[in-house]
C-alpha cells in the first residue's frame, strides 16, 4: 500500500490556507480544469461585489463624502443584493458599471486608504483595478485572478497530492472561530502541522470580534496548536505569509502603535519583519520543552506568488517531509 503523509493546514481566517492549496495545485498538478476556470469567473464578480459594498458601507460609517453623490443612490440595490453566504454569479453590465463608477470616485479612493478601519478583502484593489477588462464580455482568468479570489472555507477540505510517489493529503480547514470546533476531527495520524499566519494583519481586527486585533488572535491560536497533544510528535512548520502586503503597509502604519513592545524606528520593514519572527518564535520556545525533538521551520511567504511558494515548498519537502520519509523507511 502506498505511504501517505497527512498535512493539516491551520491558522485565522483569511491568511491564506486556501491560496496555499490552489498553488498545490499549480505547482504539483498543472493548474485547474477548464470548468474551474468558470468557477472562479463567477467568483471574482462575487468579490467585487463584496469590495464595493464594504467601500459603501465604510463611505457610510467613515462619513466620507462622494465626489459624485449619485454612486450613493446607485450602490444601493447592490447593497441589497449581497450576501457573503450567496451562490458566486456574474453581475450584469450595469452592476459593473456601478462598481467601475464607484471605484474611481475620490471620495473612494479616501476611504480605501482608510481600509484597516473596517473589513475589506485582501484582494480588492487587485480586482477594483481591473474593472475595465472584467467589463470586457471576452475577459478571460488567468491563474493570478484565481489566485486571488476569496471564498470562505466551511467544514474540511481535502486533496491529495503525489510528490516523490508519496501522497500527500493536504488538508485545509476555515479559520473563523465558528469553524474550529470542526478541526478536532483532523487531528489523528497528522504527520506535518503548516501554521499559516498574516504578517499584514498587525493593524487589523476581526470580523467576529471588532475589539481583538487579527496578529493577536493569530499568536493565541499558534500557542494552542503547540500545546495540543496530538502533535508532540509532527513537524512544525510556521509561514508568516502576505509579506508583500506587509511590506507595502508598514511605511503608513506604525506596528509599534498595535503592539507596544515593538522598540525599532517606524517604518522600518527588515525591523518590523524581525519583531513578527521573534513573536513566534519566542511563542514556540516557551511551550517547548528540552525533550522537544519538534523543530519550528519557519518561512516567508507571499501564497499569490506562484515561485515563491514553489521554493518555500521544495524546502519543506527537503527537510520535513524528507524526514518524516526516512523514518518510514523510504528513503
Amino acid at each position: 500500500m502506498r505511504k501517505e503523509q497527512k498535512i493539516l493546514l491551520l491558522g485565522t481566517g483569511e491568511c491564506g490556507k486556501s491560496t496555499f492549496i490552489k498553488q498545490m495545485r499549480i505547482i504539483l498538478k498543472g493548474g485547474f480544469p477548464e470548468e474551474q476556470y468558470e468557477y472562479y469567473k463567477r467568483v471574482v464578480h462575487k468579490n467585487l461585489l463584496q469590495a464595493a459594498t464594504s467601500l459603501a458601507g465604510a463611505m457610510r460609517t467613515l462619513y466620507i463624502p462622494y465626489t459624485d453623490p449619485t454612486i450613493a443612490h446607485d450602490m444601493v440595490p447592490l447593497i441589497e443584493e449581497f450576501n457573503e453566504n450567496m451562490e458566486p454569479y456574474l453581475l450584469d453590465s450595469n452592476k459593473l458599471e456601478t462598481i467601475r463608477r464607484l471605484w474611481e470616485d475620490q471620495g473612494v479612493q479616501e476611504c480605501y486608504d482608510r481600509r484597516r478601519e473596517y473589513q475589506l478583502l485582501d484582494s480588492a484593489k487587485y480586482f477594483l483595478d481591473k474593472i475595465a477588462a472584467i467589463q470586457d464580455p471576452t475577459f478571460k482568468l488567468e491563474l493570478q485572478d484565481i489566485l486571488r479570489t476569496r471564498v470562505r472555507t466551511t467544514g474540511i477540505i481535502e486533496e491529495v497530492f503525489n510528490v516523490d510517489k508519496i501522497n500527500l493529503r493536504i488538508i485545509d480547514v476555515g479559520g473563523q472561530r465558528k469553524e474550529r470546533r470542526k478541526w478536532i476531527h483532523s487531528f489523528e495520524g497528522v504527520t506535518s502541522v503548516i501554521f499559516l499566519a498574516s504578517l499584514s494583519e498587525y493593524d487589523m481586527y476581526l470580523q467576529e470580534d471588532s475589539r481583538k486585533n487579527r496578529a493577536e488572535e493569530s499568536l493565541q491560536l499558534f500557542q494552542t496548536i503547540l500545546n495540543y497533544p496530538w502533535f508532540k510528535n509532527s513537524s512544525l512548520i510556521l509561514f508568516l505569509n502576505k509579506k508583500d502586503l506587509f511590506e507595502e503597509k508598514i511605511p503608513h502604519s506604525h506596528i509599534g502603535d498595535y503592539f507596544p513592545a515593538y522598540d525599532g524606528p517606524p517604518g522600518d520593514v527588515s525591523y518590523a519583519t524581525k519583531f513578527m519572527c521573534d513573536m513566534y518564535q519566542n511563542c514556540y520556545m516557551s511551550i517547548s520543552t528540552v525533550n522537544d525533538e519538534r523543530a519550528l521551520f519557519l518561512h516567508l511567504t507571499c501564497a499569490t506568488d506562484t515561485e515563491n511558494i514553489r521554493r518555500v515548498f521544495d524546502n519543506v519537502k527537503s527537510t520535513v517531509l524528507q524526514k518524516n520519509i526516512a523514518e518510514l523507511n523510504l528513503g
